[in-house]
């Protein structure tokens, strides 16, 4: 946070983070394909053995899912707090307001995950549907808004660029809504 302009460019913090998570996520894929092959469970944690190395690795994963909770759920805190603290008028329900709308919105996706038998059909629903648009096809879109008409590079090689990024998107994020769906309605 000292040098902003360390987070951006071609080996700044964000493109060598994504590159290193990039990375460890296909490597976990690749292997796990590679040993369990087609008779992979939804997760490779469950298709570990029942060893003692097995079990703390699955035992570190939920950990790590309970510790990370809180920093994740910090943007959707952000974005639900302002509007329920316009709404309250005394100090006292200021002071408690916070704490209860985090109750709140905890139990909310604590009984979701409960009630919901499948949940990675609805994870990679939501995965599908919002990552495609949040990753491939916004960010190309205000790109040429941003540049819109005359800095896309000579021949306009930006807008072809992202306009071919955002076919991709836009592919992947109908056939990923699409089979996640399916997968959803019709998998019983």
């Amino acid at each position: 946070m000292k040098t902003p302009e360390a987070f951006g460019g071609w080996n700044g913090v964000l493109n060598t983070g994504m590159v290193i998570v990039a990375a460890l996520y296909t490597g976990i894929g690749f292997f796990g394909y590679l040993k369990y092959g087609e008779r992979v469970q939804g997760s490779i944690t469950l298709n570990l053995p029942n060893s003692l190395l097995a079990q703390s690795v699955r035992a570190v994963m939920a950990a790590s899912i309970f510790l990370s909770y809180g920093l994740q759920f910090y943007v959707p805190m952000n974005i639900v707090w302002p509007y329920i603290k316009s709404k309250l008028t005394s100090e006292q329900s200021l002071k408690y307001g916070e704490a209860v709308t985090r109750f709140v919105l905890i139990s909310i996706t604590f009984l979701a995950a409960a009630l919901i038998p499948n949940l990675s059909g609805i994870i990679s629903l939501v995965g599908a549907f919002s990552s495609s648009a949040l990753a491939l096809i916004f960010p190309p879109l205000i790109e040429i808004m941003t540049f819109w008409p005359d800095q896309l590079g000579q021949s306009n090689w930006k807008l072809w660029k992202d306009i071919l990024i955002m076919i991709f998107g836009f592919t992947g994020f109908v056939f990923g809504t699409f089979i996640n769906v399916k997968n959803i309605f019709f998998a019983y």
